[in-house]
């Protein structure tokens, strides 16, 4: 005769608990953007920024950030540094020919963690842009028309990172494209261009809208931000731009 010997951790779920569990499972991507929803707002136009005469008087840890990322940018050849300062971050401008602007990003979080990313800019005919960066975090927002980004966040060395950007505008003068002139001129009035465009892109795409002076998030774009930052989304975009890279490599 077969005994059959029952397991005193068996538990039946019924059908509301197996909700209940799921829910919970699921709770950053439904809680997570009706949080942020209701708690994240940011200023509708670019902050003030402050050109930096030199890295000597920045915190210490942003100074060694401007100070490497300097290093490793002039010896690409790039020239014409700028650095600004904005709230907690700083800036790190410069420019090569014929029309490459690359961009030094730091900000020092109040855990004393400095959050970095290192990004290529280049303008090429047809009203097209092409981005290369380091960025750790996917874009919360859909790129604007005309514009590729591609995101290596794992590539920590500037020259490799250059050398992707080389092949993309490798690729795009290739199929006939011209590279467009694109200098620094006044660092901060760039720079204020660049948000300016980002804002923009946000309240565009539907993700933003205005809200007197701040910019608040749409219910669509509570959601579609969440998501783009949590699995597998997040994953998909980063190993899209790795095997592209890894494939030219």
């Amino acid at each position: 005769m077969q005994s059959i010997i029952q397991s005193p951790y068996h538990v039946e779920l019924s059908p509301p608990l197996v909700a209940v569990v799921v829910l919970v499972l699921l709770a950053p991507y439904w809680l997570g953007p009706i949080r942020i929803k209701f708690k994240q707002s940011r200023p509708a136009s670019p902050q003030g920024m402050q050109p930096v005469p030199n890295a000597a008087s920045l915190a210490p840890l942003l100074a060694g950030f401007v100070a490497g990322s300097w290093r490793a940018l002039e010896a690409l050849g790039f020239g014409n540094f700028a650095i600004l300062q904005q709230g907690a971050g700083v800036v790190l401008l410069g420019e090569i020919e014929p029309g490459t602007i690359a961009t030094a990003l730091a900000i020092q979080k109040a855990d004393g963690q400095l959050h970095s990313l290192v990004g290529f800019t280049t303008r090429i005919s047809g009203g097209r842009t092409l981005r290369t960066s380091n960025s750790p975090l996917a874009a919360i927002t859909p790129a604007p028309a005309g514009e590729s980004r591609l995101r290596l966040p794992r590539e920590r060395d500037t020259e490799r990172l250059y050398a992707v950007h080389l092949r993309r505008m490798g690729e795009a003068t290739a199929a006939g494209a011209k590279v467009e002139r694109l200098t620094i001129g006044d660092p901060v009035a760039y720079q204020h261009r660049e948000e300016l465009s980002s804002l923009a892109q946000f309240v565009s795409c539907g993700y933003w809208q205005r809200s007197g002076g701040r910019l608040t998030l749409t219910w669509r774009g509570a959601f579609l931000s969440a998501w783009r930052l949590l699995p597998p989304w997040r994953e998909i975009s980063r190993n899209r731009d790795e095997r592209w890279a890894a494939a030219r490599g």
